[in-house]
């Protein structure tokens, strides 16, 4: 029989408010922003090479706005395994914390760690925006030249699996578009990861420990 507890907050070492049977957390780790030369995928625009770029590369940051004119990493936060991603993530909510009960282990504050109900399944979400010199091609935004490679450990194992921004929903996940307009500055793409399974979960007094989030796009 699955355990019903009280959501609480876990900040730094751990203050809890209240019963605490699984817990997300991320990786104590510097930030670091970098510029990827590999010369993968290489093609001809053009004039012009382009190859994937590092937009970002995540380790330890809550709650995030890269500003204006810069793309990157916004927010992580947890999906309810019972919603269907394709529809849920078509919201252009910045702020999921307050979507209400489809939603937890929201990423608020810098090396944080957030409570959740153990045993209760979900989709792992990254939340993303693109400029126009990384997402746009002929005028119009081009999601299937982003992506998005995820690295966790602890009950459930995600190794470095990359999803890519292409609007639809792959056997382990999907970039799922929430704001495509052309006459605005930026992309905005939730990025789901989904195990083909039963979703992925906490065990009881257990852990997820999210290490790194690379953004990348093809310019």
């Amino acid at each position: 029989m699955k355990k019903e507890t009280k959501k609480g907050i876990g900040i730094g070492a751990g203050i809890t408010l209240g019963l605490v049977v699984g817990v997300l957390v991320m990786a104590n780790m510097n930030t670091v922003m970098t510029v990827d030369n590999a010369l993968d995928n290489v093609f001809p625009e053009g004039e012009k090479e382009i190859s994937w770029q590092t937009v970002y590369i995540w380790r330890a940051i809550g709650e995030n706005d890269p500003g204006a004119g810069t793309g990157g990493f916004m927010s992580c936060f947890l999906l309810n395994y019972t919603e269907t991603p394709t529809v849920a993530l078509e919201d252009n909510t910045t702020d999921w914390n307050t979507t209400g009960g489809n939603v937890s282990g929201y990423a608020d504050y810098d090396d944080w760690s957030r409570d959740a109900v153990s045993e209760n399944p979900f989709y792992v979400v990254v939340r993303c925006c693109f400029t126009q010199a990384q997402a746009m091609s002929g005028g119009a935004w081009n999601g299937s030249r982003t992506r998005v490679t995820l690295t966790a450990s602890g009950d459930e194992t995600i190794a470095a699996y990359v999803i890519w921004g292409n609007g639809t929903a792959e056997t382990y996940g999907g970039g799922i578009e929430s704001d495509n307009d052309s006459d605005f500055d930026k992309l905005y793409i939730n990025f789901y990861w989904d195990d083909n399974d039963d979703g992925y979960s906490i065990d009881d007094d257990g852990s997820l420990t999210i290490s790194e989030i690379k953004i990348e796009a093809k310019y």
